[in-house]
C-alpha cells in the first residue's frame, strides 16, 4: 500500500500526513528516495522531517533528527494558508462518496462505537487532493452511507457539494490492501481502477457494501518492483514497522 501511495505523489510537492500516518509517512519517504526529491511535508509542526526510520506517532524524536525546523502554530497555519497539495486521510468508514467517519459508528445518541475523532476536519477543504487509505476492506469499512460525517468528501455529488460551498477538489483516490479506486469525474462516486494481485475484481466488489461507479474494467495494479521494495525495507522502514501489522487507523 505504502508503494502504490508513493506512485501518486510528484516531485516538488508540498503535503501533510497526519497523526499516526505510518503508510503515508512511508509512501511520502519513499516517494523522496525514488523519483520526487523535491517533495516537502509541511503543516505538521515539524517541518520537512527526513527520518531514518518510520516515526511510531508525531512524538517520535526521530522526526526531528533531520527536520529543516520546528514550527509554531503561526507557521503551521500558514502553509495551510499558502496551500498544501494533498493530506492523506482514513476512517472507521469509507462511503461511496469519500466521506469519512471517524467519531461514531450507530448514532450520535446510541452509539455502537465511538472512534477517535478528527482534529483538522478543516484542512480537507484547504488542500489540493485527498488521498484515501485503509488497512482493510471489509463490508463495514466500504458503506453506502457513513454514519456521521467527520470528513466531507464529495457529500452526495456534484450537486450537494456545490450547495455546501465546498470548492476544494476533495478526494482522488483510495487504496486497500486489495485495491485502488478513484472517483468518476461526473458523479464524483467511488469507482474501481484496478485490483492488486492475489486478489480478484469479484473479491472487491463482495466486501464493498456499495456499488462502484461504471467505467472502464478494472486493470491489474502494477505490481512492486525489486527497486521499490529494496528501499522501503532498507531505507525508509528498516525496522519493519509496517511488516508488523497493527497500523493506526489514520
Amino acid at each position: 500500500m505504502a508503494i502504490f501511495l508513493s506512485r501518486e505523489l510528484r516531485d516538488n510537492e508540498v503535503g501533510a500526513w497526519g497523526v499516526g500516518g505510518i503508510l503515508p509517512m512511508a509512501a511520502v519517504r519513499l516517494a523522496q528516495h525514488l523519483h520526487a526529491p523535491g517533495l516537502v511535508i509541511g503543516g505538521e509542526r515539524i517541518f520537512n522531517p527526513k527520518p531514518s526510520r518510520l516515526a511510531a506517532g508525531l512524538d517520535d524524536p526521530v522526526l526531528m533528527e533531520r527536520a529543516e525546523a520546528i514550527e509554531g502554530f503561526w507557521e503551521l497555519f500558514g502553509h495551510w494558508h499558502k496551500g498544501v497539495d494533498f493530506f492523506f486521510y482514513s476512517g472507521m468508514q469509507i462511503d461511496a462518496y469519500g466521506n469519512l467517519n471517524l467519531h461514531v459508528i450507530g448514532t450520535v445518541a446510541a452509539p455502537k462505537l465511538r472512534g477517535p475523532g478528527v482534529a483538522n476536519v478543516s484542512l480537507a477543504q484547504s488542500c489540493g487532493r485527498i488521498l484515501l487509505y485503509a488497512t482493510d476492506h471489509e463490508p463495514r469499512r466500504f458503506v453506502e452511507r457513513v454514519d456521521f460525517i467527520s470528513v466531507p468528501g464529495h457529500l452526495r455529488g456534484p450537486a450537494s457539494k456545490a450547495e455546501a460551498g465546498i470548492r476544494s477538489r476533495g478526494p482522488t483516490l483510495c487504496v486497500t490492501p486489495i485495491a485502488v479506486m478513484d472517483f468518476d469525474p461526473a458523479s464524483l462516486r467511488m469507482r474501481l481502477r484496478s485490483v492488486h494481485g492475489g486478489a480478484t475484481e469479484d473479491e472487491v466488489r463482495k466486501r464493498t457494501v456499495f456499488e462502484f461507479a461504471p467505467g472502464a474494467p478494472a486493470q491489474a495494479t502494477p505490481p512492486p518492483t525489486s527497486r521499490e521494495i529494496e528501499v522501503l525495507r532498507e531505507r525508509v522502514d528498516p525496522e519493519g514497522l509496517l511488516r508488523k501489522g497493527d497500523l493506526p487507523l489514520r
